[in-house]
This record gives structure tokens, C-alpha cells and sequence, in this order.
């Protein structure tokens, strides 16, 4: 890592950094947030990746009051934390996302994503100072989006909470926060003296951390007081001085709250026609930035304001603006309340899915080791039945062979009939045995390579060269596809259609020939021959193993070949069938993946 890299002694060290400059509305955040993410994509680290995109998140809400992007950020990244092992942060993006939807004014959200964040880190155990401060901050929000709600459960409570664990771990500029919150509460119970006294406590910690956004925080907070107590003087000053940190570093939502609070203080002391001032201009800035929790509450007050001054008419607007709002802000949280029940009714069905998907990958998984098992085992007696057996079968053959020469000129014609039933017995046996073997051995590791059929055609002429003269067959075929294939099971495939649509055709002159068909992603092949045809009733039945036409059994063969070609076609994801070929004939039909085919 260069220099640069080492600047911070850290990645945490950046985020903290980038943090405390969020926290107080500093654009100086951006270039550490563009850093963090600058090491997230040279290292390809997701952890690295996961802080940028809070930081940028967290300043685009803060600083910019880019408040859908920032939620955007953060849904996009959490989608992906669990996977990319970095659950543990989540809380972070419930903060960032929780603190978006309250400055928008969608409080039943914030308050949702608070709660799923304190929730993350309560259940965790033995909290670093970090993670005690992050826990802090939720309650402190929790205890704002309740009070603002009106549900004032566990509001006083929550903040009592988040007071001490910062005074816990000493962080004096969220414990500044938390004084000027409980001072609200102070002030809504009428306890001015007290309310006073506690946001003194806090203007001092601003004033001795020199923080300009906290100090602006609190003498907006403190003039607001001094008027409720009919300290005007006093309280014009504080509050100008707030007004110009706010208006002069653009922070139009900070400056709508202290215009709404001025204007409370004024109606609360009766000075309703400058009270309607404030509120009107809070009016204007938060339809700018169209917070309608914050219109809604406003439109409430203005509409209490005018019919003290009995302008009954302005009143009843305002009141109607109020209800209507009330009832967006119902429908917004009965959409959202339906969007979660639906979340929540579509996660557990897919957990249910998953679970079910779990049983039965398990189960399958233990079906193929026992069929894994069983067709090993298979193959290991195949091999070494047909081993076995065959040894004894060239005995037999061999001695009565050997016989059959000794008793040359003493043989009686029954004894020749007798040995050549054995010796045939033995040999039909031995190829029995064989065929056996070669269908056990058909999903046995096969050899897949670029195959061009019409050189395996050719060899099938070249080893049916004496059986196409004796029969005066002909073997004619199409241009032939290359494919992916076992050499070996295709000849194998093949020359077992031919070889049976020769045998088995009692015309003077067989003809075999090969035709092809495109069929999507295979190739269709078909073998045909102008042979006697097989009954429709019977198709089926000869691709079974040891199964014979009864007007075939003349002629030799174990009633396996057919099963061996079903079994090489059905490996490589193909179906064979039988057509009619008319006028007369049969056509073998089968499919096979075409090369490269997905």
C-alpha cells in the first residue's frame, strides 16, 4: 500500500473521519468517501465496498439532503451485504435510510428502519464504543420519530437510554443532541425553567466542542424558549444568529423547524399576526422540499392561528389541508404497512420454500449416492460376472472343439449334431455375456470429442463389408452433421440399426439408407430399411432387453442390441422411435444433441 493508502492508519479510521464531518453538514466528507471508495475497488475488498457506499449514502441524506438517493444507496447495498458475508453492518444502512425518511417526513418508515437497527445490536453481545454510540443514536432517533408522532411511548425513555450510554462512552456531541431533545419534552410539558436550563447544558458542549452546526442547533432551540418566557430581546438574538448559520450553508430544513418554533413560541404568548409570518415562510420551504409530515402539522397550527383571530375562512382552509394530509400520510403508512405485510408474507414463504428445497436436495442427494453405490457395484459384477463366466465358456468351447477334431473319423452323425449345439450354445453365450457388458459400460466415463458421422458411416460399411456382399445389401446416406460424441457408442449405435435392417430383411437386394432432420437443438437421424416392418404393438416392446420378434428367432442375435442403442441415446439426452417407411420398411428415428448446443 502507498503513502497515500496510509495516510489513515485504516479503513475505520477513514470512516470515522468521514463521519464526524457528516455529522456536522461538512462537504469535506466527500473527497474521504470518494477515498474509501477508491480502496474498496483496488483492493476488491466487500467490506471496504459496503463502508463507501454508507458514507456516501449517509452524506448524500446530511449534507446534499438528497434523501431518495441516499435510500436508494442503501437498499441497493444491504440487497447484497448477507451475501457478501457483511450482514454485520447492516445497521449502518438502517441508521442512514432511518435518518432519510425522517427528514422526509415518513416517520412510520424511519421509525421501522430505527427499530430494525436497534434490534441488530441489542441481540449482539459485548458492543465496542462504536457500535454502544450507533446503538445510542437509535434511541435517540426512536424517541424523536415517536415524539413527532404524537405516540409518546417509550419516547422519554428511549432518550434516557440514549443519554447514558453517550455519557458512557463520552461522546459529548451526541450528548449535546440528546439534551436538546429532552429539552422538547421539557418544553411540551410547560416546564420553560427546566427546558431552559437543560439546553444551556447543551449549548455549553457545543460551545466547547466549537461545533457551528450544533451551536445554530441550540440557540435556535434557547431563543425559542426566552420567547415562551416573554424574553424577546434575548431570544431575536439567538435566534438571528441561528437563522444566518442555517440560511448561509443552505440547510432549508434546519431553517423550516427554527421558523416553526419561533412562530409556536410567538402564538403561545399571543402575538398571532407575527406568528402567522414564521409559519407561513416555514410553510413555503417545506412544500419546497415536500415534507408532508412536517405541512401537515403546520397547516394545524396556521389553521388554530386564524380562528383565534376569527378569520374563519383561512381556518377552514388550512384545517382541510390539515385533514388532508393526515389522510395522504394514512394512506402512505397503510401502503407501506401492506408493502411489509406482503415482504414479510413473501419472505416467509420463500424460507418455507427453501426449507422444503433443503429436504429435498438432501434427499436426492442421498437417492444418487445410493445409486452412485448401486451402479458401481453393478458395474464391478458386470465385470466380473462376464470375466467369470467367460473363462468357463472357452473351456467348453475349446475342449468340445478339441473333441470334435479327435473323434474326426469315428464321429457318428447324432455325436456331430450334439457337439455343435454345444459349441454353438457356448459361443451365442459368450456373446450374450458380451452384450451385457457393453450395456452395463454405456454411462461408463464416454469419451465426448467432435464427431463427424459420415466417417463413422464409412467404417460401418468397411465392417460390414462381407455381410452387405452375402446379402447383396447397399448402404446409402445424407450428409452426415458433426457432433460431440463417444466414437465408440456411436459405432456401436449405428452399425447394431444397420447391421439388424440387414439381418433381418429377407429381400434378395436390402437397402439401408440414412436420412437427417434439424429439430431445434438435436439433429434428427433415421434409419430406414426396406425391410418386413415391425407391428405398431411390438415397437416398443423390442427395445427391451432380451426381447426378440417371434419371426426373428431363426436368426441369431441375444435381444440386447436395441436396448444398447436405447441406452447410448437416452445418455446423450436423445429419444429413439419406430416409423413405418413406406411403401415398406422400417425407420429407426433417433436424436442427438447437436454440436455445442445448449
Amino acid at each position: 500500500m502507498n503513502t497515500e493508502d496510509n495516510k489513515y492508519e485504516n479503513i475505520n479510521d477513514l470512516v470515522s473521519k468521514a463521519e464526524h464531518l457528516v455529522n456536522r453538514r461538512s462537504a469535506e466528507a466527500l473527497p474521504i468517501a470518494q477515498k474509501i471508495n477508491e480502496l474498496a475497488i483496488k483492493h476488491h475488498n466487500p467490506q471496504y465496498y459496503a463502508l463507501a457506499q454508507y458514507i456516501m449514502a449517509f452524506y448524500k441524506c446530511l449534507v446534499e439532503n438528497d434523501y431518495d438517493e441516499a435510500i436508494g444507496l442503501c437498499k441497493g447495498t444491504m440487497h447484497n451485504l448477507e451475501r457478501e458475508g457483511q450482514a454485520d453492518l447492516a445497521y449502518l444502512f438502517y441508521m442512514t435510510m432511518g435518518n432519510a425518511y425522517q427528514f422526509k417526513g415518513e416517520v412510520f418508515s424511519a421509525q421501522e428502519s430505527y427499530l430494525n437497527g436497534l434490534k441488530q445490536l441489542e441481540d449482539k453481545q459485548n458492543l465496542n464504543n462504536r457500535e454502544k454510540g450507533f446503538l445510542a443514536s437509535f434511541y435517540y432517533n426512536l424517541s424523536l420519530v415517536l415524539v413527532t408522532t404524537q405516540l409518546n411511548i417509550n419516547a422519554e425513555e428511549y432518550l434516557q437510554k440514549a443519554i447514558a450510554l453517550y455519557e458512557e462512552i463520552g461522546n459529548l456531541f451526541k450528548l449535546s443532541k440528546s439534551y436538546g431533545a429532552y429539552t422538547w419534552l421539557l418544553e411540551k410539558r410547560g416546564e420553560y425553567d427546566k427546558a431552559i436550563a437543560n439546553i444551556q447544558k447543551s449549548l455549553d458542549i457545543d460551545l466547547q466542542l466549537n461545533e457551528p452546526y450544533s451551536i445554530a442547533i441550540s440557540k435556535a432551540n434557547v431563543g425559542s424558549l426566552y420567547i415562551r418566557v416573554e424574553r424577546y430581546e434575548e431570544a431575536n438574538e439567538y435566534l438571528e444568529q441561528a437563522l444566518e448559520y442555517f440560511s448561509s450553508n443552505n440547510k432549508l430544513y434546519e431553517v423550516g423547524l427554527v421558523k416553526v418554533n419561533i412562530g409556536e413560541a410567538l402564538g403561545s404568548v399571543n402575538k398571532i399576526t407575527e406568528a402567522l409570518k414564521y409559519m407561513h415562510e416555514a410553510e413555503a420551504l417545506f412544500a419546497e422540499m415536500d415534507n408532508r409530515q412536517e405541512l401537515t402539522k403546520i397547516h394545524l397550527v396556521l389553521s388554530q392561528y386564524y380562528k383565534q383571530v376569527s378569520n374563519h375562512e383561512r381556518a377552514l382552509h388550512h384545517m382541510e389541508l390539515h385533514l388532508d394530509g393526515v389522510k395522504k400520510l394514512y394512506d402512505a403508512e397503510k401502503t407501506n404497512a401492506l408493502a411489509r405485510a406482503k415482504k414479510e408474507f413473501e419472505n416467509e414463504q420463500q424460507e418455507k420454500e427453501r426449507l422444503i428445497l433443503m429436504q429435498k436436495n438432501e434427499e436426492i442427494s442421498m437417492y444418487v449416492r445410493k445409486l452412485e453405490v448401486s451402479n458401481n457395484e453393478l458395474k464391478q459384477f458386470a465385470h466380473v460376472a462376464s470375466h467369470d463366466m467367460r473363462e468357463p465358456l472357452r473351456m467348453i468351447y475349446s475342449y468340445m472343439s478339441l473333441l470334435q477334431k479327435n473323434m474326426a473319423q469315428s464321429i457318428t452323425p447324432v455325436q456331430q449334431e450334439f457337439i455343435s449345439y454345444a459349441i454353438d450354445g457356448a459361443k451365442r453365450l459368450d456373446v450374450l455375456i458380451q452384450d451385457i457388458l457393453n450395456l452395463a459400460k454405456v454411462n461408463s466415463n464416454p469419451k465426448y470429442r467432435p464427431l463427424k458421422l459420415n466417417m463413422i458411416a464409412e467404417e460401418i460399411k468397411w465392417n460390414l463389408d462381407a455381410l452387405l456382399k452375402d446379402r447383396n445389401a447397399t448402404i446409402t446416406y445424407d450428409q452426415l452433421p458433426e457432433i460431440d460424441a463417444d466414437r465408440t457408442q456411436m459405432l456401436q449405435l449405428f452399425q447394431n440399426l444397420m447391421a439388424n435392417g440387414i439381418k433381418y430383411n429377407r429381400k434378395p437386394n436390402p437397402i439401408i439408407h440414412v436420412i437427417v432432420k434439424d429439430a431445434g437443438t438435436h439433429v434428427q437421424i433415421g434409419i430406414a430399411d426396406n425391410g418386413p416392418g415391425i407391428p405398431p404393438n411390438q415397437r416398443e416392446k423390442v427395445f427391451e432387453i432380451f426381447q426378440r420378434l417371434e419371426s426373428n428367432r431363426d436368426i441369431s442375435g441375444t435381444g440386447m442390441g436395441l436396448a444398447i442403442c436405447r441406452k447410448i441415446v437416452e445418455s446423450m439426452d436423445g429419444k429413439i422411435w419406430i416409423e413405418d417407411n413406406l411403401p415398406e420398411g422400417t425407420v429407426f428415428m433417433f436424436t442427438l444433441r447437436k454440436k455445442n448446443a445448449i
